[in-house]
């Protein structure tokens, strides 16, 4: 359940997930990962009038046919083509949309439910942290990004 989106708009956001990482590979797909589950946690630092022009995108996905999302994902994907302003209303919305499907995939969280490998082991992703004694011998905790906490 969603404090954004309906059960029509998850619907349409797993749709458009589903056909932008489909899985394989030793992959699991958008949907079959439950990452959908934490789509607040990305809708919640979005701007309002964003969120209702992707809930209404969601919206119109959830009943379109397939051929047209994906006619509309390969459009935005060769925005580049098209002048200005068009091309950067194209880029805009591909990034609208690949964001939130990327962010959530990505996010290496999953439903309750998921039984498989996850996303970030898929990839062989690790993040390590330990900790190291610094010349006092107080302990300090390395952050994955590089800089060092205490």
């Amino acid at each position: 359940m969603s404090l954004f989106l309906s059960q029509t708009e998850l619907r349409g956001l797993n749709k458009v997930g589903d056909l932008v990482i489909p899985g394989g590979y030793g992959f699991p797909s958008f949907s079959e990962t439950g990452c959908i589950n934490h789509v607040d946690e990305v809708m919640a630092p979005t701007p309002e009038a964003d969120v209702k022009d992707f809930k209404l995108l969601m919206k119109v996905f959830s009943v379109a046919p397939v051929f047209l999302i994906k006619g509309i994902l390969k459009l935005l994907d060769k925005e580049s083509a098209f002048p200005e302003p068009i091309g950067g209303l194209l880029r805009l919305l591909n990034v609208g949309i690949k964001g939130v499907v990327f962010s959530l995939y990505y996010s290496g969280k999953s439903s309750d439910f998921y039984q498989g490998p996850s996303v970030h082991e898929a990839m062989g992703y690790q993040v390590h942290c330990e900790p190291v004694e610094d010349e006092q011998g107080k302990s300090e905790t390395n952050k994955p990004n590089g800089s060092v906490a205490r």
